[in-house]
């Protein structure tokens, strides 16, 4: 788009910049929500998260897969399996991750990750008005 003047160009770079972050909280939005879950499938993304929260420069780790059991005091509520990581370090000193760590850190992980892919789509859009919106050069 051409304009005549600085302050036309600014001004529609400013209106430009208001729709775009609206349509980047969109974004930022469904792929957190959306894009996030889906990345459970992933085999083994939320142990090497854990890890490298939990346990940052450990050599080796371990992952030991509990029985299902009761998620709640009700008999009748839902069920979920238990997971513990077991971490090495080079010192031959241990730590282990416990079920609760390892869904926070599972969890929050896989949403932060659909997050950011969500940032990464977001910041080309908000370059594109000082590349497109110009001003018109004079002959």
């Amino acid at each position: 788009m051409k304009l005549n003047t600085a302050k036309e160009v600014w001004i529609a770079r400013i209106i430009a910049w208001v729709v775009i972050g609206a349509v980047s909280c969109g974004i930022i939005f469904v792929t957190t929500f959306m894009l996030g879950p889906t990345l459970f499938v992933i085999p083994n993304l939320s142990d090497k998260i854990a890890v490298a929260i939990y346990c940052p420069g450990a050599e080796n780790s371990s992952t030991q897969d509990g029985a299902s059991m009761p998620t709640t005091s009700d008999p009748n509520g839902t069920y979920g399996h238990t997971v513990e990581i077991t971490c090495t370090f080079a010192d031959g000193s241990t730590q282990i991750i416990r079920n609760e760590q390892f869904a926070l850190a599972s969890i929050g992980g896989m949403f932060g990750l659909g997050g950011l892919c969500g940032v990464g789509l977001s910041i080309p859009l908000f370059l594109a008005p000082l590349f497109l919106i110009r001003k018109k050069k004079e002959i």
